[in-house]
């Protein structure tokens, strides 16, 4: 006689039960309780330092307004008071600068907006909000006087190459840190950037992580920028990092920051930081002659339009130079012009 099979746990069950993820019940689940669901479920492409600053916002700020707030019960009102207190800064130590308020804004929407694809609520209580607009401060790039005070006092600097580096490519900070010996093509005299280094605050560790943009870039490198590459990579393996410290490792983004202020300290420009070297270069290629598009691959950026955003007013200052170039040009004619009718007149 054939015993009879053992039936099995339910697919769903099985799964729930191994991922510790406990059933939903949506006229019973607060809103706290929904946005945990969802980033625990709904969210598994997040990096780590995103997935952490997504948990920031959901323990700090949802937690301290929402507290036992229903998901359905959660009002287009409700969003917009919480967003206004955040703008005046009510039971937190200070009031919240724009992006920072259109970040936790983001986080809200996002959950609510599964929430709504889930059919749990209606309609997206965090769609029509009003943020307070994020006024873009214009980049500070070096002027050619800072550049060559710049350079006269790095000339010696143990760290001179990263700095020059950082300002012949326009990489960040976090992408020059996580540079390998494979990235750097010495055939082709380019650089692939496909990755970053950065510090993972939930492991506590340093580690690789994808693009900003998520897109890998190849940079055809200036002669000095090779130069600079070719002599790093010499006798190392392809995963040695090409930048290293006397340890043999990586720099941190705190040892490259301190050793660049202290720089620029010396030199009269204390509000000049690492970052501005990025901004410099963009400029720098512009006035060169590089067009928007090929810049805004260089520099990683997501889309034409945002860099155009962001160096704008320089392509404002070209066209004026522009202008007064070309009449300074026609100028010429009608002074040649002139001439030719005078001669005309005294024959």
């Amino acid at each position: 006689m054939k015993k009879k099979a053992k039936k099995e746990q339910d697919v769903l069950e099985y799964m729930r039960s191994i991922s510790n993820i406990p059933r939903y019940e949506p006229m019973k689940t607060t809103l706290i309780e929904w946005c945990e669901y969802w980033l625990s479920t709904r969210a598994n492409n997040l990096k780590d330092s995103t997935r952490s600053s997504y948990e920031y916002v959901i323990n700090n700020h949802f937690k301290r307004v929402f507290k036992d707030m229903k998901l359905e019960d959660l009002t287009a009102d409700d969003v917009q008071l919480f967003i206004n207190s955040l703008i005046i800064g009510y039971q937190i130590p200070e009031p919240l600068n724009a992006k920072t308020i259109k970040n936790i804004h983001g986080v809200l929407h996002k959950a609510l907006s599964v929430a709504v694809t889930q059919g749990c609520v209606p309609f997206n209580a965090a769609q029509g909000t009003v943020l307070p607009n994020i006024e873009r401060t214009p980049p500070t790039p070096l002027t050619d006087a800072q550049i060559i005070k710049f350079f006269e006092r790095i000339k010696y600097h143990e760290k001179r190459d990263i700095f020059i580096f950082a300002l012949l490519t326009g990489l960040r900070e976090s992408e020059i840190i996580g540079l390998t010996v494979n990235c750097f093509d010495k055939e082709e005299h380019t650089l692939k950037v496909y990755r970053q280094c950065v510090y993972n605050d939930r492991k506590h560790i340093y580690e690789f992580t994808s693009l900003k943009n998520s897109k890998m870039r190849v940079l055809s490198l200036t002669q000095q920028a090779y130069d600079i590459l070719n002599k790093y990579c010499v006798n190392q393996g392809t995963e040695d990092f090409i930048f290293k410290n006397r340890n043999g490792r990586h720099f941190t983004p705190a040892a490259i920051y301190n050793s660049f202020k202290k720089v620029m300290r010396s030199i009269g420009c204390p509000n000049v930081r690492f970052h501005d070297l990025r901004h410099t270069h963009a400029v720098l290629s512009l006035k060169a002659g590089m067009d928007i598009k090929t810049l805004q691959y260089n520099m990683g950026h997501y889309s034409a339009a945002f860099t155009l955003d962001v160096y704008g007013h320089c392509l404002d200052e070209m066209r004026i130079h522009g202008a007064e170039q070309l009449s300074n040009y026609m100028n010429r004619f009608e002074v040649a012009t002139s001439s030719n009718d005078n001669e005309n007149n005294n024959k």
